[in-house]
């Protein structure tokens, strides 16, 4: 199940970080891979969902507890934080679980505020409507779909996402060869 609440273009703070035209060589530059923040206290998943936006070219850096989280937020700005809502309580900062978090970068951004995308192994329908209540782009539940969690990252992010190929019975039947004979009459 993935639940998207937003659709928004996240490119409005990144472009205030741009150089100015003359500070540019004109020399081709790689682009950044887009930051995402991953906020989960379960060593294993974060891991796993890690490596999954890793392996699809983010850069991504990982937080244990609301205190790593706000920390590396302040250090520098994410495209993208996915968030589990109940994180550790023998936390190194404050035991503040996701949705304090989430008030904090409300307080913190809320002109050009951070997109998150809540996952959780928590109940769904309470989770899903707090989530949507403070703004989350999206839902998805442990554990994490890699096709599901790439698609919605590609969406918060204003990045289309690549159509999954068909499959099963879905998938359309091959097109017939080519005849080179001509028609019957």
């Amino acid at each position: 199940m993935v639940i998207q609440f937003n659709s928004g273009d996240d490119n409005s703070r990144r472009e205030g970080n741009a150089k100015s035209p003359s500070a540019v060589s004109s020399e081709p530059i790689a682009a950044e891979p887009k930051r995402i923040v991953v906020v989960e206290d379960e060593r294993v998943t974060q891991t796993v969902i890690s490596v999954i936006l890793k392996g699809a070219g983010y850069s991504v850096v990982a937080a244990r507890d609301a205190a790593e989280a706000l920390s590396v937020i302040r250090a520098e700005i994410p495209h993208l934080i996915t968030l589990d809502i109940d994180l550790s309580r023998d936390a190194s900062g404050p035991t503040w679980d996701g949705y304090h978090v989430v008030e904090w970068l409300h307080h913190r951004f809320p002109e050009d505020p951070v997109p998150f995308i809540v996952i959780s192994g928590g109940e769904p329908a309470a989770i899903q409507a707090k989530a949507q209540a403070l703004g989350a782009f999206g839902y998805l539940p442990k554990p994490v779909d890699k096709q599901k969690l790439l698609g919605l990252v590609k969406q918060a992010i204003g990045e289309a996402p690549a159509p999954p190929p068909p499959t099963g019975p879905t998938a359309p039947p091959p097109l017939p060869p080519r005849s080179t004979r001509p028609p019957a009459k």
